[in-house]
């Protein structure tokens, strides 16, 4: 006997477009993560800690391979510098500087909240930047590696050069905003700027905090992988959680 499909009735689906409504009233009150997405978001935040401590204390006092080819790329950059390549990396560091990523982050998520009234897109913003900040201010005080053996052309600040602040922050930042277009837009276009922009920015902030003699070339491809690592923990902590699951599903 073949089975029937209940359609809902005209009363059914009034009450399911009234609680959307309500739902949609109180956005504000819909966290972004719930208590199991928090855990493992802290519990990433401990195990790279670890491995970072870990990879930088072996490469300051184990790795002499590692630091010779730090300090021969350090000095093949030194000896290349040119008043063109001064300015163009002064741009390539200041992109992913406090100065500047601070105020963006606080803009752009007012804005995705104005946008879309919830707290997923800043949280995946405001998320992986904090958890990056966080395992790059740790590691950094334990392992305290000093800077690269060449002059430096920015403010040394009070941190250690392991691993790269600014390369992990670049991909943290760049990379939330890529994947918030993903969410919200089909255009090919759109998306290809954005991939194409979360990819090269950090590349080029890398390479610009080596020319300038800030970071090691190991210092930056750390500072990479943890904001890979950052973004992609936060992410999969938002894209479950309470915010995310009461909207419908973006893009």
């Amino acid at each position: 006997m073949a089975s029937t499909v209940h359609e809902p009735t005209a009363v059914e689906q009034s009450d399911v477009a009234r609680d959307q409504t309500r739902a949609a009233s109180r956005w504000w009150r819909v966290p972004p993560v719930d208590r199991r997405g928090l855990i493992a978001w802290v519990a990433a935040y401990v195990l790279m800690t670890i491995v970072a401590i870990v990879v930088g204390l072996l490469i300051v006092h184990e790795l002499h391979d590692v630091r010779s080819l730090d300090n021969r790329v350090a000095h093949w950059l030194g000896r290349h510098r040119t008043d063109g390549w001064d300015a163009i990396t002064w741009c390539g560091s200041m992109i992913a500087d406090a100065y500047v990523k601070i105020p963006a982050t606080i803009v752009l998520s007012v804005f995705f909240l104005w946008r879309w009234r919830r707290w997923t897109e800043p949280a995946l913003l405001i998320g992986a930047l904090v958890l990056e900040v966080a395992v790059f201010l740790t590691s950094s005080v334990v392992v305290d590696r000093a800077r690269p053996p060449i002059s430096r052309l920015d403010p040394v600040p009070p941190t250690g050069s392991f691993p790269s602040g600014h390369a992990a922050a670049a991909v943290a930042f760049y990379g939330a905003i890529a994947i918030v277009v993903f969410w919200h837009t089909r255009s090919r276009v759109g998306r290809t700027v954005a991939v194409a922009a979360a990819v090269l920015i950090p590349l080029a902030v890398a390479a610009s905090r080596m020319y300038r003699g800030m970071h090691n070339l190991s210092d930056v491809v750390v500072g990479l992988l943890v904001g890979i690592l950052s973004l992609a923990v936060t992410w999969l902590v938002v894209r479950r959680g309470p915010a995310m699951r009461a909207a419908p599903r973006p893009g």
